[in-house]
């Protein structure tokens, strides 16, 4: 019961503290699952997150979910997913109720443009922690150039990269009987 509360409070955190969608989420999963909870690993985060960014979906409830399904498999899963999705219900909730019309006074709009700048910082930093996770060798550096240039000039769908990454991943990345590289 004790893990059940722990995970419901951890999760609640990580949607009550992400603006801006499932990039911005990975900062404060990071924080609450790996760095205080240890539940699971920096490779496993990005993982989950690629696997929820080509899914249907929102992509940081995915994320939880898959997280939460590591961590105490079908209840966890949803213990993550409603605790991560609840907050933005209350939220939009309360604004439906309460603001109608918010968004037509300037101090609202400039309150909200500001996060928006808070968001993009966080997206870099967590891209660059990815790299520095992700990227290990001179075919990573590669597949992320081609990756890269073809999202930003071609506007190419992410899971045109993402499923060809995975089956060169499968032959570039071969694991013995051991799980290790």
């Amino acid at each position: 019961m004790k893990k059940t509360i722990e995970m419901f409070i951890a999760f609640f955190k990580v949607g009550l503290f992400t603006f801006g969608g499932g990039y911005a989420m990975i900062p404060i999963a990071r924080r609450q699952i790996i760095e205080n909870k240890g539940w699971i690993t920096e490779e496993e985060l990005m993982d989950y997150y690629g696997i929820s960014q080509v899914s249907m979906g929102i992509i940081a409830i995915n994320t939880s979910a898959l997280m939460g399904y590591r961590i105490d498999k079908e209840k966890g899963a949803l213990i993550a997913a409603v605790a991560s999705a609840l907050p933005s219900i209350i939220i939009i909730t309360v604004i439906a109720a309460v603001f109608e019309g918010m968004f037509d006074y300037p101090v609202v709009v400039n309150m909200f443009k500001a996060i928006r700048i808070v968001v993009s910082a966080l997206i870099v930093h967590t891209t660059y922690k990815l790299m520095k996770i992700g990227i290990i060798d001179l075919f990573g550096w590669i597949l992320f150039a081609v990756s890269f240039l073809g999202v930003v000039l071609f506007n190419v769908n992410p899971i045109l990269l993402v499923v060809p990454s995975a089956i060169l991943g499968f032959f570039f990345y071969p694991k013995n009987k051991a799980g290790k590289e």
